[in-house]
């Protein structure tokens, strides 16, 4: 749901536009993400651009600046991404490109071909691959971000709502230990760009573009298995991808690796697509639990089965044999609703 422009935030963004090609136009609000940035619609002459305001991100995440370095990376890699037109790092305020108007999965929802649609989003990333070979910018390596700070959310959320255990900083060391264990165990891991929140709604349909699409929502990159995004995209949490599509994609981007790398990429495809999904299961249940008051939040329930499929499809790899006997010896059970 659209909020209304208050005036101080009016009068603010009124004031950073003065001196460019936007002052004085129309200003319109824009549904909030789950994160602490904010967009606006701007119009001034039959033109459109994006008011995006991240003031409050580097309280908790990535800002302003890891946006501006990113988008220039990722141009230079010719990854379509907005065009940034005016930014200033101190405020963390900027105008940027409105980048189509639909996304991936809008397009998808509206019947269009789901082959298709994935199989541009695995080329996008084989791009990226390709062209990422070192960390140049330099990106935080997957082991600093919030993302893998996070992972605990599952032993402090999930499972008390499974089991009869209570949040333990034991537990959560002891399923860090068995996660950190099993890392050490495999070969070395193939490191990439990883995008963070790679999925559909991210992919912006641009068909009057000669690359065909935009690339949004990139401000959280990290260095670490370049395989991150392409287990994001075909595992998303909130729809399901038909297993034909997510083999045959997984293939294409695998495509020009030899078969030792290939059975290194499996076996960390596993781990990471453990960490994702015990992640955000913890965060659906934390976010439903604590907007609950505000009838907010339960729509994320419904996503949890789902996440229980994948994970317990990933503790039937022999891979993560540790982690399904820590699973099995505190009861934890990916076949029970959880209690909220």
């Amino acid at each position: 749901m659209n909020q209304p422009v208050q005036q101080s935030e009016y009068n603010d963004l009124s004031e950073f536009l003065v001196g460019t090609e936007w002052e004085g136009a129309s200003i319109s609000p824009m549904s909030a993400d789950m994160g602490l940035r904010r967009y606006m619609r701007l119009e001034k002459e039959g033109k459109h651009a994006l008011f995006m305001d991240m003031s409050r991100s580097g309280i908790l995440e990535t800002g302003l600046k890891e946006y501006v370095e990113v988008a220039v990376y990722l141009d230079s890699l010719d990854v379509h991404v907005p065009e940034i037109y005016h930014y200033d790092l101190e405020s963390g305020l900027a105008v940027i490109e409105v980048v189509g108007a639909e996304s991936f999965g809008d397009k998808k929802n509206q019947g269009h071909d789901p082959h298709e649609i994935y199989q541009k989003a695995t080329d996008i990333l084989v791009q990226i691959k390709n062209g990422a070979a070192e960390n140049t910018i330099p990106l935080v390596g997957y082991k600093k971000t919030l993302i893998r700070e996070r992972l605990r959310q599952f032993v402090d959320y999930y499972v008390p709502a499974v089991t009869d255990l209570t949040p333990d900083p034991k537990l959560v060391e002891e399923f860090e230990t068995i996660l950190n264990d099993i890392a050490l165990s495999l070969p070395p891991c193939p490191m990439g760009f990883c995008h963070a929140d790679y999925h559909l709604e991210n992919l912006m349909w641009c068909p009057d573009e000669a690359d065909g699409y935009g690339l949004i929502d990139f401000q959280d990159a990290f260095w670490g298995f370049k395989g991150y995004d392409l287990l994001n995209l075909l595992e998303d949490a909130r729809q399901s991808v038909p297993e034909k599509i997510k083999q045959e994609m997984r293939a294409r981007y695998c495509e020009s690796m030899s078969a030792q790398e290939r059975e290194v990429f499996d076996q960390w495809y596993a781990l990471m697509s453990m960490h994702f999904h015990c992640r955000v299961i913890g965060l659906f249940i934390k976010f439903a639990r604590e907007n609950a008051r505000e009838d907010r939040g339960v729509e994320f329930l419904a996503h949890i089965p789902r996440l229980q499929g994948y994970i317990k499809h990933n503790l039937e790899n022999p891979v993560l044999a540790p982690l399904k006997e820590f699973m099995k010896r505190h009861n934890i059970r990916f076949d029970v609703a959880p209690t909220v």
